[in-house]
């Protein structure tokens, strides 16, 4: 009986964090996805911002280290991080947003969107 328990216990432990586990910046893992969800971004943004990796960084070196934005203008870049539905309908929204002046990266941030419940 302890040992089915400790063996629940340790599978549990394992699934938790394995769910919140943050990763390293991978530019190859960036574009892993369908192009409506992208299954490492979440894990790996932070690192992204923490890292500085975008500061000062002119817009082709921006392309060239996360390839093409969901959205942009002259003044920012958009990439999306994560979405999340129920029932059909968008509730969640997590993107990474690259501002831009002369282009060139003046700070980047994550933006995310709770949909009101009705």
């Amino acid at each position: 009986m302890i040992n089915k328990t400790l063996i629940f216990i340790c599978l549990a432990a394992i699934s938790l964090t394995a769910c919140s586990r943050k990763l390293k910046f991978d530019r190859d893992k960036w574009d892993d996805g369908d192009g409506l969800t992208f299954a490492y971004r979440p894990a790996m943004v932070e690192d992204l911002i923490a890292s500085k990796q975008l500061n000062n960084l002119k817009y082709q070196q921006v392309i060239h280290l996360l390839h093409r934005p969901q959205l942009s203008s002259k003044d920012s870049m958009v990439y999306d991080v994560d979405r999340q539905y129920s029932k059909g309908t968008l509730t969640y929204t997590q993107t990474l947003v690259v501002f831009l002046k002369d282009s060139v990266v003046t700070k980047a941030e994550v933006h995310e969107f709770h949909a009101k419940k009705k």
